[in-house]
């Protein structure tokens, strides 16, 4: 029985009439990567070629052959180029510019952070190739660290649009069947529905996020753990030691809502956010950072959208003024002003004092003669606030705080959701499903506040009860409950 040839071998003859391949310098799930040299120009390349166990697969063949076509179509600087798409016999390939540098990915292994300015560079870039693409009907679908290469000059390109969809192709996977890669998925590419490249601006979110803590922001025991979290878990509050690290933390934040309507809407927005250039004009774009020292609360998106909504309300108004005074009253402009300045502060200030500040009770005794008041160590307790009406397709906005742990404790909190129903509903399976939520979290100080956004989906209207559930080191739990209607 003749043994068959190696594939390097294979791949070398089929091309040898154009290329001479000199090895193999990558592989992945459907694609090996050869270096080779141009015949006719000497020009270096990479040459991808479709694995021979998948050539005869019609799906496969069309799935790598649609990558090249789409990657063909899209000239950008911060976009690997193809130059050509071709099929040898057995062989399918294209070929494309070699890159020598690393991928974020290989980076991200070594050094398992990047810098903040380094981090927002590569944001830039790749949201200016994204963007790029979303304008041509174009949306990649697998935004990953592997996928944002660097070239000699250490610029970030993207890469492999292997799974990407254009506006004009017909759709290749199933309904109902999300394709990519689970840890970078976004919501709605996790329930299967249909995309834009807002949902590209989520993965590269994820990206961010990575590139910012160490790590992904969602985990699970299976690719279905990890997608619910992406749907269902809101996003966890790293801990950032410096303001510069905050003020990315804030652009990564809202590329993160699970709401589509509550990202940036497109890259320029989202690359203004940044303080990079625009993507369609080169302008410079201004970008005035969240001065160091300021506080950065967690608000859910919709909770933005409407601080946004009044920020428009007063400026309207004060605009209104101006028009009317004009330059014959300053007095009144200034007076305005000030008034709507004042609005602005008092919103915010009842905001965090009735929001994001902590509600653990503060205990002191009598320490010297002078009276000086010494802390004494407050008991472990866990407060829950009460939780007013929320409407249907509501997420639910919780605030609860933990008292009495020693900064650097670990606890874990346990959150179930459930609707008051009556045990024969139970019985017929007529109740909706609890929604049940776990976080392991570690104590700043002896009063943490926490701020959860539950995604309660379109839970039908009703009584319901919050049970949180908080177990420290030790294993002692405390426990507290709240009820709430969920009305039309």
């Amino acid at each position: 029985m003749t043994t068959p040839a190696p594939h390097l071998d294979v791949v070398r003859t089929a091309l040898s009439a154009e290329y001479d391949v000199l090895e193999e310098i990558g592989r992945g799930g459907m694609a090996i990567v050869y270096r080779a040299v141009e015949r006719a120009g000497g020009r270096e390349v990479a040459i991808k070629v479709l694995p021979a166990q998948f050539a005869f697969d019609e799906g496969f063949v069309e799935r790598f052959q649609r990558e090249g076509r789409i990657a063909a179509q899209l000239e950008h600087p911060y976009i690997v180029p193809v130059y050509h798409v071709g099929r040898s016999g057995h062989v399918i390939y294209f070929v494309m510019k070699l890159f020598r540098g690393d991928s974020l990915g290989q980076r991200l292994a070594t050094q398992h952070r990047l810098p903040v300015a380094e981090t927002r560079r590569m944001l830039v870039e790749a949201a200016s190739a994204l963007g790029y693409a979303a304008a041509r009907g174009v949306v990649h679908r697998d935004i990953k660290p592997d996928n944002i290469m660097f070239d000699d000059d250490g610029r970030s390109v993207v890469a492999d649009f292997g799974i990407a969809r254009s506006a004009s192709e017909s759709r290749l996977t199933a309904t109902g069947i999300s394709v990519g890669t689970p840890r970078y998925m976004s919501p709605e590419q996790a329930r299967a529905k249909p995309l834009d490249g807002r949902s590209d601006i989520y993965s590269l979110g994820i990206v961010a996020y990575e590139c910012l803590v160490g790590d992904t922001p969602f985990h699970g025991d299976d690719a279905f753990a990890v997608l619910m979290e992406h749907i269902r878990a809101p996003l966890p509050r790293p801990a950032l030691g410096s303001a510069e690290e905050w003020d990315l933390f804030d652009v990564v934040e809202r590329m993160l809502a699970k709401d589509p309507d509550d990202r940036f809407q497109t890259a320029d927005e989202l690359i203004a956010a940044l303080g990079g250039v625009r993507s369609d004009t080169g302008r410079q774009v201004a970008w005035s950072p969240r001065p160091p020292g300021a506080l950065t609360p967690t608000r859910p998106a919709r909770a933005i959208r409407k601080v946004s909504a009044t920020r428009q309300r007063v400026a309207s108004a004060v605009d209104a003024g101006l028009a009317y005074a004009g330059s014959r009253a300053p007095r009144f402009w200034i007076a305005t002003a000030t008034m709507a300045a004042t609005l602005v502060a008092g919103y915010y200030g009842a905001h965090f004092a009735t929001k994001h500040r902590s509600h653990c009770p503060r205990i002191t005794v009598a320490g010297d003669s002078a009276g000086v008041e010494v802390p004494r160590a407050k008991p472990f307790a866990v407060l829950l606030d009460a939780v007013g009406s929320q409407s249907v397709g509501d997420d639910l906005d919780l605030y609860y705080d933990v008292c009495g742990l020693a900064p650097g404790t670990t606890y874990t909190t346990s959150l179930r959701a459930h609707q008051n129903s009556s045990g024969l509903k139970r019985l017929l399976g007529r109740a909706p499903d609890p929604v049940t939520l776990s976080y392991d979290e570690e104590a700043a100080g002896p009063a943490v506040r926490r701020h959860r956004s539950i995604d309660f989906g379109e839970m039908p209207a009703g009584s319901y009860t919050v049970d949180l559930v908080v177990t420290d080191a030790a294993g002692r739990t405390r426990q507290k409950m709240t009820t709430f209607q969920i009305v039309r």
